[in-house]
């Protein structure tokens, strides 16, 4: 909103968008006077107000010389009764939105004083009276509009400090290292460990350095909002600068000064002043609703809190503190629009949208002072973007904060909301300056604006160095370069530095002209009066009186309020470009000050003033800015707090997990419980081997229990890294908070798993059930290391496979040396340390030491010659003897101990936590993706662009923009040469090739097809509503081929559900009626053969180079008929027509951030995988969301570039400008209620379309600088601005026009015509046949794997480690006794452990990372959805068998297990291969199975824990009581009984005295010892390898029949 004011200075005109209307006049008050100002000889001249132009200039304006103030009266004087009810409705409500409601009220009142007039509006008064007594809390204090109740609030609130940043001579480069390399693949790594030391001695490293930024110059004054305008890199990093995140490093150099109040960033706490937010920062804790997530940022950012009010705020606070309300909480929420969506968990709950205000109103409620927005609301719609700009800049204004702002998809709405322009371009300032002034600027240099371009399209397009479609007749095109030291020249440009070089910090604003503001002319104070003597001749001109409106001055369209005394350093009268007083040579300024002061006396137009403060420091401001100084809002102990609060919010919400949890420890403990039942207690050898195990497996359960939280932490990891820039707490009291939340559910945990445990196995109760007490303290201890363990890996992992391998390798090393899997005399001496720091070692001492020491007192006199340890130690207990024979007695004097190594460990875990989420930061795209090494910006581009396939080039053979949005007749695919044919010659496909490329066509012929929609309505069921709803309805059109058709209006669901109707892929949850036909006929299975659907999601498979994605598509989409050479060609010529040979090789997902042009690369790879079916109708959702000027310009014309090859184009479009929706033929527009509003012709710029909605009566007047589309979206109450009630019922005026008539008629002719077009009738529901499907589909799969390096090398590197850990434990260990036969038989069962349970829990997250890629290519029917799933089974089995090569190999190899002979290797490594694939494709079985991975991790958990007790090794066989069918169904017992005979087995009945098996000292056979207590079987080997294989093919059939039918594994609704 802004007023202009008429003749007379107390004539008021209120302006709403465009359209002036008179509301009051206001009788001019006395103006405050300024202590600080005196001495003013000249007489003081009154600035014009808005609307009263000089004659002379009148002509200037665009636009405006139709709307002169008697046109305007004259026309509401004429005006119906609706539209002045209209008029008076949208005036109220805006000027009660700014404050403004009485005197609103009273213009609106004034004509009708007296008589019945008086006494309505006395009832009127009484009516609003009872209405506000009505109000309650924040309600009410916001009854005035929160405009009123901010600036009420900021008189009584302390300020906040203001900052002038200026920045300097900023330059930004960055190295990159270049390599030939390409991108990292299993194999290359592989060979890698053995060739690349040699490599790296002969090879140079190859560096280059990119320049990002080149000498930066600008200011951010308070109270202001800045638009930056440029490429992404160098916006990023100029905004990364000013944020001091910016540091020079061994891969960048940044020099230049940033300066906040003259400080330095060293001087200050740059995070509490600076807010810096960027889309990918857009993340929030999803398991918190949004007002507690608000209340937590208030909480750690606000450090006025009611109960810190003064008197005087608890006065005008007190509506809403007695509702219980917090003031500045309930504002943000109320401004913000979050009000609706307050209690919604701020996940998936809440739209994109929702989501971006969620982040806006974090930084609301805290006390920046700067606000730097990086790209925030990218993937909003206009709309959106404008709501949030809008309350952001209010924010500035009120708060006297300021904002600097990067976005894409610009309208001109928001445009307009910016006071300042900072433009870059190749790393220079191109222009800086106020937005009103950018396009003069420009017009200047020969760059003249069309009307029909919005301004921050035109600014865009100059940048990207296409600013030649708007040179001016006779002017000479710019470089880059050139218009960088135009800019220098400019006084915009003299200025900026005569304020960054100052030496005394000033505040500047710009005002808005005001009526009844004096300027005068006065001697100049700030003058070093030593220099010289004489009297200064220069003269300033200063601000002599205020403005009277309103009671004080500086409306919302001034950065700040204007004072007596204030230095005027620019002007403008009459929207002319910006005059600067302050710069050039003293005689130049005061020649410029004087002309301005002549001009003024005789102006009467609109006047724009730059004024200059010089900053005093006031002690009143001193208390809040050393506030501003303390690194915290909070103290330690309430940050602290806050943070507990927190996370018991995040436990509550994690119920079900927390239950999963519990019921894990519980169905582990009753197992482990009944495997062991009462074994505790007996005096036989076997029982207490077992009673010692169970110290083992509790310990290794209660602590893997913990192993699901890993994803957790990494999962609230990038919101940490946020909340810790913007000091929203310490990383200690972050710390601190998780382990005080976790002790009572890891208690619980423990607690439940010991009584589980203890009583059913019958360990001892000594000492009145003391010992139950330590047991339960000791596995508590355990389960809080354990989670502590997880805790720290969450701080150190980049990704979760990292962290899952590190995880993995820590488990391995604490159950290795445990003490239970090897004997500490069998231990090597270099590995021996590693035990005695080991806590879980300590821990199994400690249970063992408590059990035989306290639960064994009998006398080892009554068992001798019965239990060997009691033969060695005669004289002691039983307990205590068997603990000196197993090596667990070294330190059983020193109960306590145990408990304190654990507590140590603990903490020095959680210590080291708390330095890494201090010290580390992973930013970015999650390094699981790929990583090319060489991407194209640092590549030679120019040499690329040169060739013949470079896209960029391509572009100036695209059809001029004008030619694309005029309707003239469809092109149809036979207009051009004649399509590739298969043939043999090389040269005739070099030729044919050739006229392809020249033609812009496609290597395929395209099958026409004209698509009718008649009639149709679609209607879903609304479970919140309870009803079936209507989507859209009656909506009739028709697309031709070779025309592009956009949908418009309505809401964002339904112009997609339309668009999925059209496509033939109507939702299941909704029925559709009416008639959808391709060529007369209605959709049929052959329809989908000519159909691509570009999603918005671009989900792509990121280990394909774009080329493979393309093949992929077009070998599974086009028919079978088709060649692989005719494929290949397709493919190429789809990849030079949307600009990507340049990405061609390179992987999708190392793409990212490649370039700076991210989403628009994403967006044609998406549009290209779906060309790469030969579509004749391509659907798109959303082609140009997220995308800048440039980025949308080049999609649109590659579709109107697809669309001359007789293609259907239809696309839904959300607020695009004139330009983007100039490139479509038709429109097809919703109303509000999702009935048809239009369908017909755009036309050039929009005059089509234009002229329908302007010959509408009830539309109002449509404005030259309005924007066509934008004026036919407000008239239906769809507008960025203006929203609400339509203008007129559009759907029943479109029905009865002439332009529907017309439409009737075409569709009759369409009819009669196309039924010769018949779509061939296919018989078979895929293109291709199924050999082929899966052969492609298992080539994609194993591409994933072998460049997804992170799973496959990082787990073959495990497994190189786990075998190098366990070669090295148990290297060569002798037979010479029990002790070396017991570690060497748990040698392979620690093997098996290690590899089964890894690989089983491993598969599960990989499965889920293409499944939005399956999704996809499962709507558009690509191929049978079992090949999925088989893929990934087979694809598995090379790298399983290279993994357990390296396990076998190097373990068994240093140990000297199962190497005697090459077939015995060769048979265990088999064995060990089986078993690995078959416990993976049971983890594989329960993905599939589980709705969630969570739960299947769950499930994967406690089955394989079940398992490797059930084993027959901690348990014998004969001592399992409940659970033997678990041991005959358990793949572990059979792998454990095939490896340890292959392992252990000799002939010992044909030994003679020469016999070589391996004997123990008591002259027993090791394999008889073995056979006989672990039941083993030379002649089961075959059997067991055969059982091995039977449930993997058991397990993988489950998993395909689970992936198929259930529910979960099917795209999901859209």
């Amino acid at each position: 909103m802004s007023f202009r004011s008429m003749n007379s200075p107390s004539e008021i005109v209120w302006w709403i968008g465009d359209q002036p209307v008179f509301a009051s006049k206001h009788s001019p008050t006395a103006s405050p006077n300024s202590s600080n100002y005196s001495g003013m000889n000249e007489s003081v001249i009154v600035v014009p107000a808005r609307g009263t132009k000089t004659p002379t200039t009148r002509a200037k304006m665009p636009g405006i010389s139709s709307c002169s103030s008697p046109e305007i009266l004259s026309k509401i004087e004429n005006a119906s009764p609706d539209t002045a009810k209209r008029v008076a409705v949208q005036l109220y409500g805006r000027l009660k939105s700014h404050g403004l409601r009485e005197e609103a009220r009273d213009a609106v009142l004034r004509e009708d004083r007296g008589g019945e007039g008086l006494k309505g509006d006395d009832e009127e008064k009484e009516e609003e009276r009872k209405k506000i007594e009505e109000l309650l809390g924040m309600e009410y204090l916001l009854k005035d509009g929160f405009v009123s109740y901010l600036r009420d609030m900021v008189r009584i609130t302390p300020p906040i400090p203001q900052q002038v940043v200026r920045f300097s001579g900023i330059k930004y480069s960055r190295k990159f290292e270049i390599s030939s390399d390409g991108y990292a693949t299993f194999g290359n790594k592989l060979l890698g460990c053995f060739f690349a030391p040699l490599r790296s001695l002969f090879r140079r490293k190859n560096t280059t350095e990119l320049q990002i930024l080149k000498g930066v110059d600008g200011y951010v004054m308070p109270g202001s909002i800045t638009l930056l305008l440029g490429p992404p890199g160098a916006k990023s990093s100029l905004l990364e600068t000013i944020a001091g995140k910016v540091r020079s490093g061994k891969s960048s150099v940044m020099e230049g000064d940033v300066t906040y109040n003259d400080k330095s960033a060293s001087d200050i706490r740059l995070s509490r002043l600076i807010a810096y937010v960027s889309g990918q920062l857009n993340k929030h804790i999803p398991l918190l609703s949004v007002r507690e997530t608000l209340e937590f940022a208030r909480d750690c950012t606000q450090g006025l809190r009611p109960e810190n009010f003064t008197p005087q705020m608890r006065k005008f606070f007190a509506h809403a503190l007695v509702e219980g309300q917090d003031p500045f909480l309930e504002y943000v929420l109320q401004i913000l629009g979050l009000k609706g969506v307050e209690h919604e968990l701020a996940g998936e709950a809440i739209s994109d949208t929702d989501r971006q205000k969620l982040t806006t109103a974090e930084l609301a409620l805290g006390t920046y002072s700067i606000m730097l927005y990086d790209q925030p609301f990218s993937g909003s719609d206009p709309a959106a973007t404008y709501d949030l700009v809008d309350t952001i800049r209010t924010i500035s204004r009120i708060q006297q904060s300021s904002a600097v702002m990067s976005l894409t998809q610009l309208s001109q709405e928001v445009f307009d909301l910016f006071d300042r322009i900072i433009l870059l371009g190749d790393g220079h300032v191109l222009f800086q300056g106020p937005r009103q002034d950018a396009i003069p600027y420009f017009a200047n240099l020969g760059y003249l604006k069309p009307s029909h371009v919005e301004s921050g399209e035109f600014l865009e397009d100059i940048v990207a160095g296409e600013g030649s479609q708007y040179l001016a007749q006779g002017a000479n095109p710019l470089s880059l370069d050139e218009l960088a030291e135009c800019y220098k020249s400019s006084d915009h440009h003299l200025d900026v530095m005569r304020i960054v070089k100052g030496e005394d910090v000033t505040h500047t604003y710009w005002i808005e002209s005001e009526p009844g503001l004096g300027l005068s002319l006065k001697t100049p104070s700030k003058y070093d009066s030593s220099i010289s003597p004489e009297p200064r001749r220069e003269m300033e001109l200063v601000v002599a009186k205020l403005s009277s409106k309103v009671g004080h001055s500086g409306g919302i369209e001034s950065t700040g309020r204007v004072q007596v005394g204030d230095l005027v350093t620019g002007i403008s009268i009459n929207n002319e470009e910006l005059r600067y007083l302050a710069v050039g040579s003293k005689r130049t300024r005061h020649e410029r000050v004087f002309q301005v002061y002549s001009m003024l006396r005789g102006a009467r137009g609109h006047v724009r003033l730059q004024v200059e403060r010089y900053k005093e420091e006031e002690d009143e401001y001193q208390s809040q800015w050393n506030q501003f100084q303390r690194p915290f809002v909070q103290t330690w102990w309430k940050s602290t707090k806050t943070l507990i609060r927190r996370q018991l919010k995040i436990t509550k919400r994690l119920h079900m997990l927390i239950k999963l949890r519990l019921f894990q420890a519980i169905i582990l403990g009753v197992f482990a419980g009944t495997l062991f039942y009462k074994l505790g207690g007996q005096y036989k050898q076997q029982s207490m081997n077992s009673v010692r195990a169970l110290g083992f497996v509790s310990t290794m359960s209660i602590m893997l229990i913990n192993l699901v939280q890993l994803p957790l932490y990494m999962l609230q990891r990038p919101i940490f890294y946020k909340h810790r820039s913007q000091r929203f707490f310490r990383a200690s009291s972050y710390t601190v908070a998780h382990c005080v939340v976790n002790l009572p559910q890891t208690f619980i945990e423990a607690l439940a798993y010991t009584v589980c445990i203890y009583f059913p196995v019958g360990l001892s109760l000594e000492g009145n059930g003391l010992l139950f007490f330590y047991y339960l303290i000791l596995l508590f201890l355990v389960a809080y290391f354990g989670s502590s363990v997880f805790f720290f890996l969450g701080a150190i992992s980049s990704i979760p496979e990292v962290g899952n391998a590190l995880a993995g390798l820590i488990v391995s090393i604490f159950l290795l040396f445990s003490g239970f899997v090897i004997y500490p005399s069998n231990i090597p001496l270099y590995w021996k340390w590693l035990v005695y720091v080991n806590p879980i070692h300590w821990a199994n001492v400690s249970f063992c030491d408590l059990q035989f020491s306290k639960g064994y007192t009998d006398p080892c006199s009554k068992y001798l010659n019965q239990m060997p340890f009691c033969d060695q130690f005669p004289t002691m207990t039983v307990g205590k003897a068997y603990l000196a024979f197993n090596e667990l007695s070294d330190d059983s004097g020193k109960p306590w101990l145990p408990y304190v190594i654990l507590l140590g460990w603990t903490a020095i875990t959680i210590l080291s936590a708390l330095v890494a989420l201090k010290k580390i930061e992973f930013t970015g795209t999650s390094s699981s993706l790929p990583q090319l090494k060489k991407t194209p910006v640092i590549s030679n581009y120019r040499e690329d662009t040169e060739n013949g396939w470079c896209s960029s080039d391509g572009y100036d053979e695209f059809p001029d923009k004008s030619s694309i949005s005029k309707h003239a007749r469809p092109r149809t695919p036979m207009s051009g040469p004649s399509v590739v044919e298969d043939v043999g010659g090389v040269g005739n496909w070099i030729e044919e090739f050739r006229l392809d490329m020249e033609w812009g066509r496609l290597g395929l012929p395209v099958v026409p097809v004209t698509l009718l929609f008649l009639d149709i309505s679609f209607t879903r069921y609304d479970a919140r509503l309870k009803e079936r709803v209507q989507v859209f309805n009656s909506i009739t059109g028709y697309a031709k081929p070779g025309t592009m058709l956009a949908l418009l209006g309505g809401s964002k669901a339904s112009k997609t559900t339309l668009l999925k109707c059209l496509s033939g892929r109507v939702p299941p949850d909704g029925s559709l009626n009416g008639e959808v036909q391709a060529n007369g006929y209605n959709l049929s299975n052959a329809f989908s053969r000519v159909v691509g659907y570009v999603e918005k999601l671009d989900a792509h498979q990121p280990y394909l180079s774009v080329r493979e994605s393309l093949l992929f598509s077009a070998g599974l989409r086009l028919d079978r008929t088709i060649s692989s050479m005719s494929r290949h060609i397709h493919v190429e010529l789809i990849l030079d027509q949307l600009g990507l040979k340049l990405y061609a090789n390179q992987l999708v997902g190392s793409l990212r951030d490649a370039t700076g042009k991210t989403f628009e690369i994403a967006k044609k790879i998406t549009i290209a995988v779906e060309l790469a079916a030969n579509p004749s109708v391509l659907f798109l959702e959303e082609p140009i969301s997220g995308l800048d000027a440039a980025g949308i310009s080049n999609i649109l014309r590659i579709l109107s570039h697809v669309s001359a090859s007789g293609r259907i184009i239809v696309a839904t479009l959300t607020h695009p400008n004139a330009r983007a929706l100039s490139f479509f033929h038709q429109a097809l527009i919703l109303t509000q209620d999702s009935r048809q509003g239009y369908f017909g012709p755009i036309g050039f710029n929009c005059n089509e379309l234009l002229i329908y909605f302007t010959s509408i009566p009830k539309v109002p007047q449509y404005f030259q600088t309005q924007s066509p589309i934008t004026f036919a979206m407000g008239a239906l109450g769809l507008g960025i601005k203006r929203r609400g009630t339509p203008l007129a019922d559009f759907a029943e005026i479109y029905q009865s026009s002439s332009l529907c008539g017309t439409n009737r008629k075409e569709i009759s002719s369409i009819k009669r015509l196309n039924k010769q077009w018949k779509l061939r009738t296919v018989n078979s529901t895929y293109p291709t046949p199924y050999i082929r499907q899966a052969g492609l589909v298992l080539l994609r799969t194993q591409r994933f794997l072998w460049r997804n390096v992170q799973y496959t090398y990082g787990r073959l590197i495990g497994c190189v480690m786990i075998g190098l850990l366990m070669g090295s434990l148990y290297f060569q260990i002798e037979y010479r006794d029990i002790y070396g036969v017991t570690s060497r038989t748990l040698y392979i069962y620690m093997q098996i452990i290690l590899i089964g349970v890894i690989s089983a829990n491993n598969v599960i997250p990989q499965i889920g990372t293409d499944r939005l890629v399956y999704f996809r290519e499962r709507r558009a029917g690509m191929y049978l959805p079992i090949f999925y799933p088989v893929s990934w089974a087979v694809g598995e089995i090379p790298y399983f068998l290279i993994a357990t090569l390296a396990v076998v190999g190097i373990g068994n190899g240093m140990a000297g297990i199962a190497t005697g002979t090459a077939s015995e290797f060769l048979v265990y490594w088999l064995t060990l291969f089986v078993f690995t694939v078959c416990v993976t494709y049971f983890g594989m079985m329960l993905t599939f199975l589980a709705p969630v991975p969570t739960l299947a991790a769950f499930a994967t958990s406690i089955v394989t824990s079940i398992w490797v007790s059930a084993s027959g090794v901690v348990v014998v066989f004969s001592d399992i009581k409940f659970y033997k069918w678990v041991y005959w169904s358990n793949p572990f017992q059979f792998a454990m009984n095939a490896l340890t005979s292959i392992s252990f087995f000799c002939e010992t009945k044909k030994c003679g005295l020469d016999c070589r098996c391996p004997r123990l000292p008591d002259g027993s056979y090791v394999w008889d010892r073995l056979a006989s207590t672990r039941a083993l079987s030379k002649g089961r080997i075959d059997l067991d390898m055969a059982t091995l294989a039977g449930m993997c093919v058991l397990f993988a059939g489950l998993a395909f029949l689970f992936f198929v039918l259930l529910k979960h594994n099917s795209p999901p609704l859209r």
